[in-house]
C-alpha cells in the first residue's frame, strides 16, 4: 500500500493462494483503505510440473531446476517460448473440497483446466524449433527484400489478407484471458503462408518484388515478440513499431560509414611514406624526424574519430549488433 496506494490494477500469484490467502488480503485491504474494490484483477497462474510427476515444481520438495542450471542447457528465449505455448492459467486443478469452501464463503472460482504445464527436454526442444523457424523466415524474407533471394511472383493480396487476419486473431487471443498459445499459433500460421511464397528459383523472371508486404510481416512479427522480451538475429533492435526492413538498411549504412571514418583516421599522409634521401649521416635525423612527428600529430588529431568509432561499436553491441 505504501508503494501502490489504495488500489491495484492487477494482482498476481499462484492458484494455491487464491483462497484463503488472497480473499483474506482483499478483506484486510478494503477495510484498511475503506474502499469497495481494492484490486481490479487477480491473475492466478497454474503450476509447473516436471514431466511424469504429479507434484508441482517446488523448492520445498526439492524437485526444481535453478535458473543457473537451466541456462547451461537452454536459452532464456527458449523458456519464454515454452511459457507462451501454454496459457498462464494452465495447470489449475479444481478440487471438490476447495470448491465447497469457496461456495460456503461466497468466493468466486474460475473455470480451471486440469492439464498442468509440463517441463521436459522434449517441450524445450519444441520451443527451440519454433524459434529456429521464426528466425529462418525472417532471414529469408530479409534476403528476398534485398534481392538476395529470387522467387516467383508473390500473391500480395493473399499475404496482406493473412497479415490482417493474424492481427485480429492475436488481439482476440490476448483479450481472451491472455491466451498466448493461440496468439503464437496465429503467428506461426502467418509464417507458414509467408514461407510458401518464398520458394527460391534459379532464374529471375524480372517480375517486381513485393518488398512492402514482407517488410510489414517482419515488422509485425518482430514487434509481437519484442513486446514479450524476445528478439531474433543479431540485428534485431528492440524498438516499438517501425519498418524493420528499413531499419536493417539504415544499420548497414551506419556500419559502412563507421568503416570509412575509421579507415581515414588510421590512414597515413601521402608524404609520410616518402623519406627525403640523404648521402651522409650528417643532419640525417632532420628529414626523418619531420614526417614521424607529422604522423604523430595527425594521429593525435584523429584520435577522437577512433574513440567515436569504438564508442559506436560498443553502443550497437548493447542492441545485439556486433561489428567484427
Amino acid at each position: 500500500s505504501a508503494v501502490f496506494g489504495k488500489q491495484l490494477d492487477i494482482h498476481t500469484g499462484g492458484i494455491d493462494l487464491a483462497f484463503p490467502h488472497h480473499e483474506n488480503e482483499i478483506a484486510q485491504c478494503e477495510v484498511y483503505h475503506q474502499c469497495e474494490q481494492w484490486g481490479n484483477y487477480f491473475l492466478h497462474s497454474g503450476h509447473l510440473h516436471v514431466k511424469g510427476s504429479q507434484e508441482k515444481m517446488s523448492k520445498s520438495l526439492k524437485n526444481y531446476i535453478t535458473i543457473k542450471d537451466f541456462l547451461k542447457k537452454f536459452s532464456s528465449d527458449q523458456f519464454r517460448m515454452f511459457c507462451l505455448r501454454s496459457r498462464y492459467s494452465s495447470g489449475k486443478e479444481k478440487k471438490p473440497l476447495f470448491v465447497e469452501i469457496c461456495k460456503a464463503f461466497h468466493a468466486p472460482f474460475p473455470s480451471w483446466r486440469r492439464r498442468a504445464i509440463e517441463f521436459s527436454d522434449e517441450s524445450m526442444d519444441d520451443a527451440k524449433h519454433l524459434l529456429q523457424a521464426i528466425s529462418s523466415f525472417i532471414r529469408d524474407a530479409n534476403a528476398y527484400i534485398k534481392g538476395q533471394l529470387v522467387c516467383d511472383p508473390v500473391r500480395e493480396d493473399i499475404l496482406w489478407e493473412r497479415l490482417a487476419n493474424t492481427k485480429v486473431t492475436v488481439k482476440a487471443a490476448f483479450a481472451d484471458d491472455f491466451d498466448t498459445s493461440r496468439a503464437v499459433a496465429a503467428i506461426m500460421d502467418l509464417i507458414h503462408h509467408g514461407n510458401r511464397q518464398l520458394k527460391a528459383v534459379t532464374k529471375d523472371a524480372g517480375s517486381p518484388r513485393s518488398s512492402v508486404v514482407y517488410g510489414s510481416i517482419i515488422s509485425y512479427i518482430e514487434g509481437f515478440f519484442n513486446a514479450l522480451g524476445m528478439s531474433f538475429g543479431e540485428r534485431q533492435v528492440a524498438l516499438g513499431g517501425g519498418d524493420s526492413a528499413v531499419l536493417s538498411n539504415v544499420i548497414d549504412e551506419l556500419v559502412r560509414f563507421r568503416a570509412k571514418v575509421r579507415h581515414y583516421a588510421l590512414a597515413l599522409p601521402g608524404e609520410a611514406a616518402e623519406a627525403v634521401p640523404v648521402e651522409s649521416t650528417v643532419g640525417a635525423e632532420g628529414p626523418k624526424q619531420e614526417p614521424r612527428e607529422k604522423r604523430q600529430q595527425l594521429m593525435q588529431e584523429r584520435k577522437p574519430l577512433l574513440e567515436a568509432c569504438d564508442s559506436l561499436r560498443g553502443d550497437l553491441a548493447a542492441f545485439g549488433i556486433h561489428i567484427k
